[in-house]
């Protein structure tokens, strides 16, 4: 499967956003996740690193 875990990187600290997320867009200056079930969820961040082997995006926190 291609699904991967969202983290946000809070000063160094990982925490879970969203598992099984199929799609990361940008909208405005924040991220719309979307996971295989069509829930969505738009956070404020940029992309920091992507791990495709590992399933895992990670995001970099960023204020409004």
């Amino acid at each position: 499967m291609c699904e991967a875990a969202v983290f946000l990187d809070k000063d160094g600290d990982l925490e879970k956003v969203m598992d099984d997320v199929v799609e990361v867009r940008p909208e405005g200056n924040k991220l719309l996740l979307v996971d295989v079930f069509g829930e969505q969820k738009l956070v404020s961040a940029r992309l920091k690193e992507a791990e495709l082997m590992d399933h895992r995006i990670i995001l970099r926190e960023t204020k409004d």
